[in-house]
C-alpha cells in the first residue's frame, strides 16, 4: 500500500486534500481509483488508512478510516556531515532517513567540494526516504553552514566522530550513562579532517569519542552509512532506542 507523509492533523473521518504530486505519481503512474486504499501518516498522528473519494484534474482527496500505527518517538540520533557531490548526497539523505536519524546538518569543512546544497531536494528526498523505509517522522534538514557556526549544536551534543587519522575507540566501549542522548555522528569530507578542525570539534563538544570504523579506506558517503549503520545498532542493542 502507498504511504504518503501528510502533515495535517489526521482524525477519523475528515478528508484530505493531497498536493498535486501525489496525484500525478497515484492516478496517473499507479492508476489508482475512487474507492481504493492508501495511508497517510506524520510524526504527530501516527499512520492512518484512508481511502480515495476524489479525483479531478489534479485533485486528490482522501478520507481518513482507522488509525494502522500510533506516533512513535524518534531517536535522538543526528548527523553533521560534509555534502559531497549530487548523488552521493542524495544517498546519504536516504539511507540516514531509513536508517532513522533525527536530524541532518550539512556543514563546510576547510576540505569540503560543495559550496552550496539545494535544500528543497534535499527535503524531497528525505520525505521519499521516509515513506518507502516505513518511518513515521520526516528527518529535520537544516542549511549548510560553516563548522565554526556550528559551535551551540556541538556544546549541546555526545559527539561521536568517525576519523580515520585519529586513535579511536571500538563501538561497544562508548559509556552507556554519558551518552544517552543528543548523540551527533561526524564524518568529515573525502580527504579528512584538518588538526584544526579535530581540536575546534573535541574543544567544544559536551561529551567527545572518537570511533573506529575500521581498516578500509572508505569513500565519504560509505563511512557515513558504515558510521549510522554501527550506531544505532550499539544504542539499539544498549539502550533500546
Amino acid at each position: 500500500m502507498k504511504r504518503i507523509y501528510n502533515k495535517s492533523n489526521l482524525v477519523k473521518g475528515n478528508t484530505y486534500h493531497l498536493e498535486e504530486k501525489y496525484y500525478i505519481h497515484l492516478i496517473k503512474v499507479m492508476r489508482l481509483n475512487i474507492g481504493e486504499q492508501i495511508s497517510l501518516f506524520n510524526e504527530e498522528n501516527g499512520e492512518w488508512l484512508a481511502k480515495i473519494i476524489e479525483i479531478k484534474k489534479n485533485i486528490l482527496k482522501a478520507e481518513v478510516v482507522e488509525q494502522t500505527l500510533p506516533p512513535k518517538i524518534t531517536p535522538n540520533i543526528n548527523l553533521l556531515f560534509s555534502p559531497i557531490k549530487h548523488l552521493n548526497s542524495e544517498s546519504i539523505i536516504r539511507q540516514s532517513t531509513e536508517m532513522g536519524i533525527k536530524s541532518l546538518y550539512p556543514t563546510k569543512f576547510h576540505r569540503t567540494v560543495v559550496s552550496k546544497i539545494n535544500l528543497l531536494k534535499f527535503e524531497a528526498y528525505g520525505v521519499g526516504a521516509a515513506q518507502q523505509s516505513g518511518r513515521l517522522s520526516l528527518p529535520a534538514i537544516y542549511q549548510m553552514e560553516k563548522l565554526s557556526n556550528q559551535k551551540k549544536l556541538l556544546q549541546s551534543s555526545n559527539v561521536l566522530m568517525f576519523d580515520e587519522n585519529l586513535k579511536g575507540i571500538s563501538i561497544d566501549e562508548v559509556p552507556k550513562n554519558s551518552f544517552l542522548e543528543n548523540i551527533l555522528v561526524i564524518i568529515g569530507p573525502e580527504g579528512g579532517f584538518e588538526d584544526e578542525e579535530r581540536k575546534f570539534i573535541e574543544a567544544n563538544s559536551k561529551n567527545f569519542l572518537n570511533i573506529k570504523l575500521g581498516s578500509q579506506i572508505l569513500k565519504a558517503d560509505t563511512a557515513v552509512i558504515a558510521a549510522l549503520s554501527l550506531t544505532f545498532h550499539f544504542f539499539q542493542r544498549k539502550h533500546h532506542f
